[in-house]
């Protein structure tokens, strides 16, 4: 069986699965409902702007911890927000856990200490070289 006929049943098989089916199910519920999708959106743009900071360095203000507080327990009230959060996290770990299978003894690259050795062994070489000159 080749590779895309794997990855192909693969696919089927996270289609049909528990953890898609019910985010499939949460989402459809979120959608239906303008209060829910906005509270979503709200922390969904409120969390890359807190990540973003932090890769860049800056440290969340006392605000920023405030507002997002202040979400949490909005969603900790909305369950339908909540349910699809905790179900998106689920569906994330498992295709985290796929991706760890699959790539764990795949050597895809090269990394810089590999480089940087090889560099090594070519000038140890050359030095081995010119020396018997």
């Amino acid at each position: 069986m080749s590779v895309e006929a794997i990855a192909r049943r693969l696919k089927k098989k996270l289609k049909n699965s528990q953890e898609y089916q019910n985010y499939l199910e949460l989402r459809e519920k979120i959608m239906e409902k303008e209060g829910s999708k906005k509270m979503l959106l709200d922390y969904q743009n409120l969390m890359m702007k807190m990540q973003t900071k932090r890769m860049s360095g800056e440290e969340l203000t006392e605000a920023d911890k405030d507002k997002l507080q202040n979400l949490q327990n909005f969603i900790e009230i909305n369950n339908n927000v909540k349910k699809y959060l905790e179900a998106e996290y689920a569906l994330s770990q498992m295709i985290n856990k796929i991706q760890k299978i699959i790539f764990s003894d795949i050597k895809v690259g090269i990394s810089e200490s590999e480089l940087k050795h090889k560099q090594k062994q070519e000038n140890d070489s050359e030095s081995e070289v010119k020396s018997e000159s």
